[in-house]
C-alpha cells in the first residue's frame, strides 16, 4: 500500500497543467461513451452480431468488476490520509479496486484485435492490435497519474479485461449462428443481480447503482437483439454513406435525449421505487431502444 502511495506521488510531483489535459484525454478511452461510440458504430453500422459480442464482453466483464469493487471496497488513493497524492481533474466515485477504466479498454483492446485478425490482413490486425496495446497503457497510466487508482488497481483491472473477454468470446463462439439465444442465459442473471442489488441499498444503504445500471441495460440488450434478430432483421449494410451517418447522429441524439429526460423524470421519484427506476429501468430503456427500437426505426426510415 505505502509503496503504491509512495509511486502515486512521485508521479504527481511532475505534474502540470498540460500533461492534466493529455491524461485525462487518455482516460476517456476507459469511459462508457467511449464504448459507446465503438458498439454502436458497430452495431448500427458495421454488423450487429460483432457488435453485439463486444456489448456482452462488455456488460459481462462490468458486472464481475462491479461486483469485486462491492466485495473489496478498497478506497481510492486521495481519499487516504496520505499528503501528496490528490485526486486531478476529477473524483471519481466508487471504489478502487479493480479499475474499472482499465478493464474497459481491455475489452476493446481484446475484441478490436480479435476482429481485425478474423476480418483484415495480418497488417491491419498487428496495426490494430499495436494502436490498442498502447492505448490501454495510456489508459492504466493516466488512471494512476489522475489519482484514481493504485498500480495494482490498474493491473489487475487489464487483467479481467483480458481474461474475460478471451472468455466471452470463446463462450459466445459457442452459439454459432444461434448467438441470440444467449439471451436465455443472461436475463436470468441479470434479474438475479437486479434483486441483489436492490436489497443491498434496502438493507445495508450502500449505493449498488453500478451493477443495476449494468443489469438493466445487458438484460435489455439481451432481450432486444433477440427480438430483432427473430422479428425486425434490420440489414446495417447500406448503398450509401451518408445513411450511415444519418443512423449515427440520429440514433446518439436519441439515445443521449432518453438518458438526460429520463435522468429527470425518474429523479423526481424518492426512495426504492426512485432508486430502482433511475439506475435499473432508465438504463434497460436505453438498451432496448439501441438494440431494438433504434434499427426499427432505421428500417422504417430506409436509412
Amino acid at each position: 500500500m505505502i509503496w503504491e502511495l509512495e509511486f502515486i506521488k512521485a508521479l504527481q510531483s511532475g505534474s502540470n497543467r498540460f500533461f492534466d489535459y493529455v491524461m485525462y484525454f487518455f482516460t476517456q478511452a476507459g469511459t462508457e461513451i467511449f464504448f459507446m461510440a465503438v458498439a454502436l458504430f458497430f452495431y448500427w453500422c458495421i454488423n450487429k452480431r460483432e457488435g453485439y459480442k463486444y456489448m456482452n464482453l462488455f456488460f459481462a466483464s462490468q458486472l464481475i468488476v462491479g461486483a469485486v469493487k462491492i466485495l473489496v471496497a478498497r478506497p481510492r488513493p486521495y481519499l487516504r490520509e496520505y499528503v501528496g497524492v490528490d485526486a486531478i481533474m476529477e473524483r471519481t466515485g466508487g471504489y478502487s479496486f479493480p479499475s474499472g477504466h482499465s478493464n474497459n479498454v481491455s475489452v476493446a483492446t481484446v475484441f478490436c484485435s480479435d476482429y481485425a485478425r478474423r476480418n483484415g490482413s495480418k497488417r491491419a490486425f498487428s496495426i490494430t492490435t499495436a494502436c490498442f496495446i498502447v492505448l490501454t497503457i495510456l489508459t492504466m497510466f493516466s488512471r494512476v497519474y489522475l489519482g484514481q487508482h493504485y498500480p495494482t488497481d490498474v493491473l489487475c483491472g487489464m487483467c479481467f479485461g483480458v481474461g474475460l473477454s478471451l472468455l466471452g468470446i470463446y463462450l459466445f463462439d459457442l452459439f454459432g449462428a444461434k448467438e441470440e439465444q444467449s439471451a436465455y442465459f443472461i436475463v436470468p442473471i441479470c434479474f438475479v443481480l437486479t434483486v441483489f442489488g436492490v436489497l443491498w441499498y434496502i438493507f445495508e444503504g450502500d449505493s449498488a447503482d453500478a451493477i443495476l445500471k449494468v443489469a438493466g441495460i445487458y438484460m435489455a440488450i439481451g432481450m432486444g437483439y433477440f427480438l430483432e434478430k427473430r422479428n425486425v432483421k434490420y440489414e446495417v449494410k447500406a448503398d450509401k454513406f451518408y445513411k450511415y451517418v444519418l443512423r449515427m447522429i440520429l440514433g446518439v441524439a436519441i439515445l443521449f435525449g432518453l438518458r438526460t429526460g429520463l435522468k429527470y423524470l425518474f429523479g423526481l421519484c424518492d426512495g426504492v421505487i426512485g432508486y430502482f427506476l433511475s439506475e435499473f429501468v432508465r438504463y434497460f430503456i436505453l438498451g432496448i431502444f439501441v438494440s431494438l427500437l433504434a434499427p426499427m426505426l432505421f428500417k422504417k426510415l430506409k436509412i
